[in-house]
């Protein structure tokens, strides 16, 4: 009788021992990893990116919108922008590597700097050096004298940007639902369409739409003249395509001038003097619309 009552407890405290250690238990919270420096994106008032033989790189805030300065001056891509100001922010696992006394080492005696000027007065200065041996890292200085430290190379990619890669690098803004009209020309041929409550001419809509997609979604492939001084050697005195869109409220004008190498084309839109390089499928759009129409094909049976 003894050894079932001592059987019977073994088991009991066994079931316990089990339950305490099976019982589900509510995950720990694990912290986020603290950023190596809090950017609050919204202080952010001024972006200076410097590169040893590189042009200075300036952007300022306008608004809620981003410009930039210098080399030229342009919109820029806030997208852009904001993505720069986030991998700053959000640099995690910096591993220290060294003091700053012996900058070459480390590729930081002619770094690229991103400095960021806040809303109070202050600086945030990053200054990049080269990438690590190794690879997947670069090093990093906080300001002039402090210490050297590894963050991902990825940081330095995202930060250490061209103008050109900041810039706003549609080819024209326009609101494309709101289109009243369109006018064509190339190749000395002109079109005018007009956009009516039944929507674009049927026998061009296709083609019409075409363009228009091409035109909402292309990107400039490159920023030559920004100042549009070679318009004589770059063909837009007299441009080989020209378009304009027409809306209730507004109009923008693009000209397509010399061919650039076997698949672009020089352009100016009439929102400045700047002279960009496009994709060359857009003047394929446009020479779409004043082609001639093809005749119907007529099939003849024999009797």
């Amino acid at each position: 009788m003894k050894s079932a009552w001592r059987l019977l407890v073994a088991v009991v405290i066994l079931a316990v021992v089990i339950g305490v250690l099976y019982w589900p238990r509510k995950p720990e919270t694990v912290a986020a990893a603290k950023p190596l420096v809090a950017v609050t994106s919204s202080a952010v008032q001024r972006i200076s990116i410097t590169q040893p033989d590189q042009p200075e790189v300036v952007l300022t805030k306008a608004g809620s919108d981003w410009k930039l300065d210098q080399p030229y001056a342009f919109a820029a891509d806030s997208a852009t922008v904001s993505s720069l100001l986030n991998s700053l922010g959000n640099i995690t696992g910096a591993e220290d590597v060294g003091s700053g006394s012996n900058a070459a080492a480390f590729g930081l005696d002619k770094p690229s700097t991103v400095a960021l000027g806040l809303s109070d007065g202050r600086t945030l200065a990053f200054e990049f050096g080269s990438d690590t041996p190794t690879g997947g890292n670069s090093y990093l200085r906080l300001g002039d004298g402090g210490a050297v430290k590894m963050v991902p190379s990825d940081v330095k990619q995202n930060a250490v940007k061209t103008a050109f890669s900041l810039q706003d690098k549609s080819i024209v803004h326009f609101p494309s639902g709101q289109l009243t009209a369109l006018d064509v020309t190339n190749a000395g041929k002109k079109a005018h369409f007009d956009k009516g409550k039944d929507g674009w001419p049927k026998d061009q809509q296709s083609n019409i739409q075409s363009l228009l997609d091409a035109l909402q979604d292309g990107q400039m492939t490159a920023m030559p003249d920004p100042a549009g001084k070679a318009t004589a050697a770059d063909g837009l005195d007299h441009p080989s395509s020209s378009l304009t869109l027409t809306w209730n409220g507004g109009t923008v004008k693009l000209d397509l001038g010399a061919k650039k190498g076997a698949a672009e084309y020089y352009a100016r839109n009439s929102s400045g003097p700047a002279i960009f390089t496009l994709s060359d499928y857009l003047q394929t759009d446009v020479a779409n619309l004043v082609a001639p129409a093809k005749p119907a094909l007529t099939v003849t049976t024999k009797k």
